[in-house]
């Protein structure tokens, strides 16, 4: 089914693939009530791999991404489907091709057709910008996050942050589980993944000599940490994105 006549025949309005296309690093998807992909914008297209949206139309999360992050997504849209409510502006790592992930920025919101019936979801990914949370978020986390980015491989210690962003502990582990969905702990370890991501792929260099420059305790710590993110190991994730 293309994506014309899937909001046809749902009596769904027009969706925006087009439009975002001209949107420099805006990642578009339409997704049924099965979360079967039946539009995406050509940005995304190239993302995932393809050439053409009919190669991706009908397949879902799990053909494309780690069943880890897959998972999430899947909740999420589960979520919308059965409250009808929208998720707006949530931070998440996000696969962008070559053994990258990223931060972006994902909001999506229910389609009802005429008579108020979800028919589909509706979703546009960005790159993760602190400006996006909010002048007053970003007013007392923008110089933290900032700073957590430069010392993740260092120990970082979180009541030194919540000072530094004039908070008590608790009110900036709350506000900082607000805005990212996770806790500045967590935060950390998947900057260090992140970090742990590209040095796999883009470099030969020992998984021991890896952990010590992410910021993990020793091997075995970056292999624990990895797979728990990853959904892979160290050494399958640079099997797959730096082949010998």
């Amino acid at each position: 089914m293309t994506p014309e006549d899937f909001f046809a025949r749902h009596g769904l309005m027009d969706h925006g693939e087009g439009l975002f296309d001209e949107l420099e690093g805006f990642l578009y998807f339409v997704k049924d009530t099965q979360l079967r992909f039946v539009a995406l914008n050509q940005q995304l297209v190239k993302k995932l791999g393809f050439e053409h949206a009919g190669e991706i139309i009908g397949k879902t999360d799990y053909d494309f991404f780690p069943p880890s992050m897959a998972d999430a997504f899947t909740r999420d849209d589960r979520s919308i489907l059965e409250t009808g409510q929208a998720i707006l502006n949530k931070v998440e790592l996000v696969p962008r091709g070559g053994g990258f992930v990223d931060w972006s920025t994902t909001t999506k919101i229910p389609l009802r057709n005429a008579q108020g019936e979800i028919k589909a979801i509706a979703g546009v990914t960005r790159p993760y910008a602190s400006e996006s949370l909010g002048k007053d978020t970003d007013l007392e986390l923008g110089p933290i996050i900032r700073e957590m980015k430069e010392r993740f491989s260092t120990s970082v210690s979180i009541p030194e942050l919540a000072r530094k962003a004039g908070l008590s502990l608790r009110a900036f582990e709350r506000k900082f589980k607000k805005a990212f969905s996770m806790s500045p702990r967590a935060y950390i370890r998947h900057l260090r993944v992140h970090e742990a991501c590209f040095l796999l792929s883009h470099s030969t260099r020992s998984l021991a000599d890896i952990a010590d420059e992410c910021g993990f305790s020793d091997q075995s710590h970056l292999s624990r940490e990895f797979s728990r993110i990853m959904n892979k190991t160290p050494s399958a994730y640079r099997k797959v994105y730096r082949p010998a």
